[in-house]
Formats: C-alpha cells, structure tokens, sequence
C-alpha cells in the first residue's frame, strides 16, 4: 500500500492524470492487437468524424485540447505507416489539412472492435452509470473555455 504523503485533499489534477493512465493501460492492451496505441486511435476517430470537412493541424490541435508539436509528434508514426495524409487545402496551398487514408479507415475499423472491449471492460469496473456520468463531466470540461 502507498503512504499517504500529506492529510490535505487530493489534488484534482494528479487523481485525474493517475485515472488517465489506468485507463490507457486498459485501453492500450485492448488495442494492442490492431497495432495502433490509444492516442492513434482517438486520432484517426476524430479525422474520421471530421472528414468531409478536414481541419489543418492548428485547427486539430485546438479541438484535441494539446499543442501543435505534440499532435506533430503523434501524427508521425501514423503518417509513416501511411493510416493519415497532409493534403494542400483548395484555397491556401501553403496550409495542410489532417485526412485519414483508406488505409486508416480500414485500421480503424479493425481496431474499434477491440476497442469496444476496452469500453465494455471499462463499464464492468465501474458500472456503466458512472461511466457514463464521468465521461459526461469529463466532456464539459474538456469543453469549458473557463479553464
């Protein structure tokens, strides 16, 4: 058991950093076989909702909620493996629009069956209304602009 360091309330911030690296452990070895990690997947997820209206890596990097250097850092192995594509926008060829490939759509497709086990293993930990219910609070968080 790990001793308590201090008798004062957790901080908010280091409980929620703990809870994200439990569950991409989770997630991780759930997705282990499809060969992508959970980053990549939550990446290819987004460009694919996006894709009839793909968005530039700025406008990417502000919708992830993370700087542009690190949406640079993840996107790379998935540009290697050739699963995303920077294409020249129609109107501004100087700026590059973040598409997934026919190739990462078939990635994705293979890998969301493996990640429908982590979510259904997630809601067996912690009962599917608190799942639910976190995610929800978790949501509007991630899109308060009061932070």
């Amino acid at each position: 058991m790990v001793k308590q360091i201090s008798s004062h309330v957790p901080c908010y911030c280091a409980v929620l950093r703990k809870a994200v690296r439990r569950v991409s452990v989770l997630y991780d070895a759930k997705l282990k076989d499809s060969g992508l990690k959970t980053t990549q997947f939550s990446l290819l997820g987004e460009l694919r909702r996006h894709r009839t209206a793909p968005l530039t890596m700025n406008e990417l990097a502000e919708y992830l909620v993370m700087d542009r250097s690190t949406l640079g850092h993840n996107l790379r192995p998935l540009l290697r493996r050739r699963l995303v594509a920077l294409k020249p926008d129609a109107v501004d060829g100087r700026t590059r629009r973040v598409t997934i490939t026919a190739r990462g759509e078939a990635k994705f497709a293979n890998a969301e069956k493996l990640w429908e086990k982590a979510q259904k293993e997630y809601e067996a930990v912690i009962g599917k209304p608190a799942a639910v219910a976190l995610r929800s609070a978790l949501q509007k968080l991630a899109t308060s602009d009061a932070l």
